[in-house]
């Protein structure tokens, strides 16, 4: 088990990344305080809790029989921001606090966003190997939803899956990764081989990778990896 990417906990009180979440989900310069404040509860519990996992894929595990060529393998990984935000954001709609319940699902959706980027960036450090593309279970044909208990009970015992599929601790995320050493397969973000060119959620291009711009709409359709930031 490795700790969360500890840049990104370092950054999350940062004026950067707080004016990112604010303009994305179109606060109030009011506002601003209140987002603050939630951070400054978050982060104590992400510090003690919050880790990601990962493991060397099986090919009859991925469902897909795939046969890996010698440039390309195939990761586990799973992502959680741990059970005490699940707490914290009870005890907020407990206590009528919808407000900051609504904030700390927007900035835990924000970083887990980011991890993705940090994930990559730490797989290229590593080695000769870089993230390809990534694999949502229930997204793809290959990559059913009914993979998703198995892929959990190989990688760690700290995040599970109800028998309605939902993962638990709700922060949390799992995907496979297509790994390879092919210099012009790089994977631009979590939008890369989606066809729908009209998506809301779709990311914009910059030098580094796709970013997603999350829609606001509560009823708008999401993809599984996006459904899963936001605990759906």
């Amino acid at each position: 088990m490795a700790a969360f990417f500890s840049d990104l906990l370092d950054d999350f009180l940062g004026i950067d990344f707080l004016k990112k979440v604010h303009k994305k989900f179109h606060y109030t310069p009011e506002q601003m305080e209140t987002l603050l404040a939630v951070a400054q509860e978050m982060l104590p519990r992400m510090r003690a809790e919050a880790f990601w996992e990962r493991r060397l894929s099986d090919a009859q595990i991925c469902g897909n029989l795939l046969a890996a060529k010698f440039d390309e393998k195939y990761e586990d990984v799973v992502i959680s921001l741990g059970y005490g935000l699940d707490e914290l954001q009870e005890n907020y709609s407990q206590k009528g606090m919808l407000l900051e319940s609504y904030m700390l699902e927007t900035l835990a959706s924000e970083l887990l966003l980011q991890s993705y980027g940090s994930y990559n960036r730490y797989t290229l450090k590593e080695g000769k190997w870089h993230v390809a593309r990534y694999h949502f279970p229930g997204s793809e044909e290959n990559f059913p939803l009914e993979l998703l208990p198995k892929m959990l009970q190989g990688i760690t015992n700290r995040v599970a899956c109800n028998s309605a599929l939902c993962m638990q601790p709700k922060k949390s995320v799992a995907f496979v990764a297509e790994l390879t050493q092919d210099a012009k397969r790089f994977c631009e973000g979590i939008c890369t081989g989606c066809g729908s060119m009209d998506c809301p959620n779709r990311g914009e291009d910059d030098s580094l990778m796709r970013r997603l711009a999350v829609h606001s709409r509560a009823d708008m359709p999401l993809t599984y990896g996006y459904a899963r930031i936001f605990g759906k």
